[in-house]
């Protein structure tokens, strides 16, 4: 600091901060002082206050922002992606055989619907309280509904398969009866308006290559692994005896596998590969085309 500015006076600074020095040095009036505390207090009460009141706008804010842009409540996904309507997929009359539309049904991934989420963000997006998840509990379980969709689509081709070639049922009449209700109900409330072309002579040809836009399911499940729950269908069509069974399969990278080796009393080292859920099946289609 140089000598010129020690030797100044509170005379000589301005008058702004004549006034600051004079609360400083003049500590018998108690009155003004504590005015002026009063009213920095108050200004500083104030500039919270309207803080926290623009933190809560811009939350509860947030689904309709997302509905003004066109963006999914949670995964955050836009109708982006321009799909060409294809009534002959590998799912369907692509697949020259049986066992071929088989293994391209069962080689779709829902057990990454089955999901984790942190309590407050849940809470501040309105989501019903779920489950809490077994070894963390700052996070619920909850499980998309487009994978859950697709976990019940499988389940009533897969028995429509069976019953066409005579097989028995692997999926319980009760499950299925849930999950044709499921399916329904999201048709009901998606009610997609999109008007497909039609065909005088064949309905198998309505609306073929016409484009619609979609949502990446890529994105989807890359957005659900990030909230992944450790979770696998390890006996998809006949259920497991305890439940648990299907949340010990953590990422290597992921903060819950120390607390599953833990709670499962599993060696530091443990680790086991989520498996495939065409893995967990019964190979039904073996056969069906002989």
């Amino acid at each position: 600091m140089s000598k010129d500015y020690e030797h100044h006076t509170v005379e000589e600074t301005e008058p702004l901060r004549r006034d600051t020095f004079d609360v400083i040095r003049h500590p018998s009036d108690p009155k003004e002082s504590s005015r002026k505390w009063k009213s920095l207090i108050g200004l500083l009460f104030a500039s919270t206050t309207i803080n926290i009141a623009l933190l809560l706008s811009n939350t509860l804010a947030w689904p309709s922002w997302t509905t003004r842009h066109n963006l999914s409540p949670y995964a955050q996904l836009a109708r982006d992606l321009p799909v060409k309507y294809n009534s002959h997929s590998p799912f369907g009359l692509g697949s020259a055989t049986e066992a071929e539309r088989a293994v391209a049904w069962e080689s779709l991934d829902s057990s990454a619907g089955e999901i984790s989420l942190d309590k407050i963000w849940a809470k501040v997006r309105a989501l019903p309280r779920s489950a809490t998840f077994f070894w963390d509990d700052s996070r619920d379980i909850y499980l998309l509904n487009a994978h859950h969709s697709l976990h019940c689509m499988r389940k009533v081709r897969r028995s429509i398969v069976l019953y066409n070639y005579g097989r028995p049922q692997l999926d319980s009449y009760t499950h299925l009866v849930h999950c044709m209700d499921h399916l329904l109900q999201n048709i009901i409330c998606e009610a997609d308006d999109t008007p497909f072309y039609t065909s005088t002579t064949s309905n198998i040809t309505t609306g073929q290559n016409q484009v619609r836009m979609c949502r990446s399911w890529d994105k989807l499940t890359a957005w659900a692994n990030k909230q992944q729950a450790c979770f696998s269908y390890i006996n998809e069509t006949q259920g497991v005896n305890d439940v648990i069974d299907c949340f010990r399969y953590c990422p290597k990278d992921s903060p819950l596998l120390k607390p599953m080796r833990e709670y499962f009393g599993y060696p530091e080292g443990w680790f086991e590969e989520r498996p495939r859920d065409i893995d967990t099946l019964p190979r039904y289609w073996e056969g069906l085309d002989m």
